[in-house]
């Protein structure tokens, strides 16, 4: 897990963590091998060697493919921890992370200003030091919001003295991944994170919850044309029509790829060049780095069994979050306050996912191999919950 994470920044280290992988599953007892993921990881993998053979850029392919190995190292670390593990050090470590990356982002974030007036992130935080690595805003705050659920889930579940002290802690750590989230300004990441929030509330509550937020929506719904009045002048919001028709481009050029490659895809991170020499944008300022749709970008990457086979792996995922959060009410809070914010962090992929696709091909795409793993621990625990606390 440390050469992953050091893998991040560094080739060999990531190269590292890569040989680590087989070595890592040997050492385990038969029974103790298997998760749910086995298969589809396995066509994932065999998916990357043909990426590799046919990419037009195989250093860059190379790459791409030695983080998401990095990935599934971590997941399969995490999945194949004992079962005597205290499952709530990884909740607790969840929140832990999300303050470090957010404290991070604060110095690699590469702000941009004048989107909303009142709202300029260089006032903000412009004199804090910066370090030599710098982060995208909407790639930081796509994978950043995974993160958001875990504070949320930790004030929302819980019980005894213990919980006097965690909901308060778990309230600023939710607010200092909220307040980067905002300073990103990234409108998708935003707004799944926030919905995400909606739907903790719905998990924790169920039938109360929901009615009490679909009476706030119909209010808002009849509020809306005032509220338009308003924030309609504002750059951030009245540009969001343009950025939509500018990814409904890419989005069909992305298509129009995969359905020239359906099967090998065209080489994990070579869209740009693919769509510059097959079906150029009609302007060369547009960027075309990726085709800002999750499901898209993994199809070109890696063909369609490709696709299928992360979509069986995030099934799986949402499969052992949903029974986590169903567990009996003997088990220990943070079992289904796990499966919560899993459940919550796996609406943030989708819903991002439709407009962006961050958390795949990018360095802080590891995030969600490790919310995999996790969700795959969780399955054993509920086997064998630990005594509450």
């Amino acid at each position: 897990m440390a050469c992953a994470g050091l893998g991040l920044f560094n080739r060999s280290a990531l190269i590292l963590s890569v040989i680590f992988i087989p070595i890592f599953w040997l050492l385990h007892e038969r029974e103790d091998r298997k998760t749910p993921l086995d298969a589809p990881v396995l066509i994932i993998l065999l998916t990357f060697a043909i990426s590799y053979w046919v990419s037009p850029l195989q250093d860059w392919t190379a790459e791409q493919i030695a983080r998401a190995l990095s990935g599934i190292g971590v997941c399969y670390a995490l999945a194949h921890q004992k079962k005597s593990f205290d499952g709530r050090l990884i909740l607790y470590g969840m929140a832990v992370l999300s303050v470090i990356l957010a404290g991070a982002g604060l110095l690699t974030i590469q702000w941009v200003p004048n989107k909303i007036p009142m709202l300029n992130p260089m006032e903000w935080v412009g004199n804090l030091p910066r370090l030599d690595e710098v982060v995208h805003p909407n790639v930081f705050a796509g994978n950043l919001a995974l993160l958001l659920p875990v504070s949320g889930a930790l004030f929302l579940w819980g019980k005894g003295w213990l919980h006097v002290i965690r909901a308060p802690l778990a309230l600023l750590t939710g607010g200092l991944v909220l307040f980067v989230l905002i300073l990103t300004l990234s409108r998708g990441a935003l707004l799944a994170a926030i919905s995400s929030l909606l739907l903790l509330l719905i998990l924790r509550w169920k039938f109360p919850a929901f009615i009490v937020l679909v009476l706030l929506g119909l209010i808002l719904w009849q509020a809306f044309p005032a509220i338009e009045t308003f924030i309609k002048p504002i750059y951030w919001f009245s540009s969001a029509e343009a950025s939509l028709n500018l990814r409904q481009s890419l989005w069909q050029r992305g298509l129009w790829l995969v359905e020239m490659f359906p099967l090998s895809g065209i080489g994990m991170g070579t869209y740009g060049l693919a769509v510059n020499h097959l079906f150029p944008m009609p302007s060369p300022l547009i960027p075309t780095s990726h085709a800002h749709n999750l499901f898209i970008q993994i199809a070109l990457d890696t063909g369609i069994p490709g696709l299928l086979a992360w979509l069986a792996c995030l099934w799986q995922c949402i499969q052992c979050a949903w029974r986590a959060w169903r567990a009996p009410s003997t088990v220990p809070w943070w079992i289904p306050a796990s499966g919560a914010a899993g459940l919550a962090a796996f609406w943030v992929l989708l819903f991002h996912g439709a407009t962006d696709a961050v958390t795949w091909g990018t360095r802080p795409a590891l995030l969600l191999w490790v919310i995999w793993g996790w969700m795959l621990l969780l399955k054993k625990k509920i086997a064998e919950p630990s005594p509450s606390a």
